[in-house]
């Protein structure tokens, strides 16, 4: 198998784009024209937005790799080759979404950012996902095509795979 694609899908954002849609069909027809085109519109350009997908694709023969922009099923991105690579480091983030409104919730979420590591200790962010299974499984395809080891930082313990 030559090449090896991870993309990430917003399912998250593709429902509620689809309970805005929905949202619009009821206010239009119970006589609520303007909430339901405020409705429609929201939700289709929820829909549009949420249409560009992003990941990576890996060439194991070549040993290149692409940061991958999918729209509507069409694939963009160049191919790089990898640079001489010490290792891959896997590790868990937490991002923090502040609402704008003092009575909001502030949301957080775990995310696992995957990143090779430069001779000269520069990383290059190659992935970056919200499940630690899928996160590691990319790290595994790259450190096999670079025969190189994963540093595993996930657990905030550091160990090597």
């Amino acid at each position: 198998m030559p090449n090896i694609r991870y993309i990430k899908k917003p399912f998250l954002e593709r429902i509620i784009s689809a309970v805005f849609i929905f949202a619009s069909i009821i206010l239009l027809s119970e006589e609520q024209k303007a909430f339901g085109i405020a409705a429609l519109i929201i939700g289709l350009g929820l829909l549009i937005s949420n249409s560009v997908c992003t990941g990576i694709e890996i060439n194991t023969e070549q040993k290149y790799y692409r940061k991958l922009y999918s729209f509507l099923g069409i694939v963009f991105g160049e191919w790089e080759s990898f640079p001489k690579t010490e290792y891959i480091s896997v590790y868990k983030s937490r991002e923090t979404l502040n609402s704008p409104a003092a009575n909001w919730p502030t949301l957080t979420s775990n995310s696992y950012i995957v990143n090779s590591f430069w001779e000269d200790r520069r990383p290059i962010t190659l992935y970056k996902s919200n499940s630690k299974k899928e996160a590691l499984a990319v790290a595994k395809d790259m450190a096999d095509v670079l025969g190189i080891k994963i540093l595993d930082s996930t657990d905030g313990e550091q160990k090597w795979l």
